[in-house]
């Protein structure tokens, strides 16, 4: 249902109007330039990034066996991962196309630019202050972005969880893929890797992802509450800028970015609760490592709880009959998320887990296996958010007391008048 308009509407159309003739010289030069002049190209390597290996984080190298994972050799379209015994190396062939870091599901894969939290916030800022936001890549786009097109080198490089913490958090997401576009790319596992993670992550978020096939049918304007947080922005200022120049145009921006800050901090807040909930480490002293793509998903559901109960995981659970307490299933974990105490019982932490199944596969005695994850278990409270909450909640309730104090002694005054006035 569309938000209903009012005069403040009517002002931000006139004065978008007025702008838009006044600067479409300035308009049509500057979209060719960039800050220091020169002419802007657009080059696809821009948004490429080759992926450098934290060889500690990988299962294979912390179990000893290569049996227990293969998601990253098995995506990679030119065979550029190699992992020999303790290293895991990433070749010249690689085409920085990002899907071995969207699959790992220990952080194996990194970026300096593309981590799942620095992509969430770019699709975030932009879904925040466009009407719609288009998530896209190299070969799809060809030219240079504009403002709300996030251009990746691969739809592909955006994880499960990253997909389903955003689909979660905004419904004004689509890619744009022209038809058949996947078919002449030399990406070859990247259409099979997005089309998993998104199917998952739409059943988990209940939700469903847009797709936009024709650039022609793409929109480009700034939401209702972004145009108008300018404008009265520029209002209210317009005194000041006189002396200080200041950019009312800033006001949205500003506002967008106080909103990725404070879900940074709330980020940030979850995984202090969770370490004090649980412990920040694992009964072998081992430092348990949350990954990006988890913290983003469970500060998801910290957001809508309720979507707990379509999110489906599992998790290893043990049958203590058969365990021999030999601890391969604690040393595969390079996340640390499985503690073996002195009385050989084998418990996990279900927020650390990420569901790999690599400790199932390197127990030899079948002690393990994977089981249903009580997905309430990552819903971690908010204490800050709940004692807002229940400050605003006193406020309010307080507030109520005088005005009904109020009335009452407003009450009392009219009888008195009234009486005087029967006295009269």
């Amino acid at each position: 249902m569309a938000e209903k308009r009012d005069f403040l509407d009517e002002l931000i159309d006139l004065q978008s109007d007025w702008r838009s003739l006044k600067e479409m010289p300035n308009q049509m030069v500057g979209s060719l330039m960039d800050e220091e002049g020169e002419r802007k190209v657009f080059n696809p390597a821009d948004y490429k990034e080759k992926p450098f290996a934290n060889s500690g984080r990988c299962l294979r190298v912390s179990s000893g066996r290569t049996d227990v994972c293969s998601r990253c050799l098995d995506v990679c379209p030119t065979h550029a991962i190699t992992i020999h015994e303790k290293t895991v190396a990433v070749t010249e062939d690689c085409r920085k196309c990002g899907l071995c870091a969207a699959v790992c599901p220990t952080d194996t894969f990194s970026t300096r630019r593309h981590m799942p939290r620095q992509v969430y916030d770019q699709i975030a800022r932009v879904a925040s202050s466009y009407e719609q936001c288009y998530v896209t890549c190299t070969r799809a786009l060809k030219r240079l972005p504009k403002g709300n097109e996030v251009v990746l080198a691969c739809v592909g490089a955006v994880s499960r969880d990253l997909w389903f913490s955003l689909l979660a958090d905004y419904d004004n997401i689509s890619v744009y893929l022209p038809v058949g576009i996947c078919d002449r790319c030399r990406t070859t596992t990247g259409e099979q890797t997005y089309v998993d993670a998104i199917a998952t992550a739409e059943e988990w978020a209940d939700a469903a992802l847009g797709l936009e096939v024709d650039e022609s049918e793409m929109t480009h304007e700034y939401t209702r509450a972004y145009k108008r947080s300018q404008f009265v922005s520029g209002a209210v200022t317009s005194v000041e800028r006189l002396v200080t120049r200041t950019n009312p145009a800033l006001a949205g921006a500003k506002a967008v970015a106080q909103k990725i800050s404070d879900h940074s901090q709330r980020l940030n807040r979850l995984q202090k609760e969770l370490e004090n909930a649980v412990g920040s480490k694992s009964s072998n002293n081992h430092p348990r490592l949350l990954t990006q793509g988890r913290k983003l998903m469970m500060g998801a559901l910290q957001h809508d709880e309720g979507l707990a109960e379509f999110v489906k995981l599992e998790v290893p659970v043990c049958d203590h009959s058969l365990c021999t307490m030999c601890g391969d299933c604690a040393k595969t974990c390079s996340l640390h998320a499985i503690d073996l105490d002195r009385d050989g019982q084998v418990s996990v932490q279900s927020a650390y887990c990420v569901s790999c199944g690599a400790c199932v596969t390197a127990c030899e005695d079948g002690a393990l296996s994977m089981g249903p994850m009580d997905t309430s278990e990552l819903v971690v409270p908010d204490k800050v958010a709940e004692e807002v909450a229940r400050k605003k909640a006193a406020a309010k309730a307080k507030a109520g007391e005088y005005v009904e104090k109020g009335k009452k002694q407003l009450n009392r005054m009219a009888d008195a008048l009234e009486k005087l006035d029967d006295q009269g």
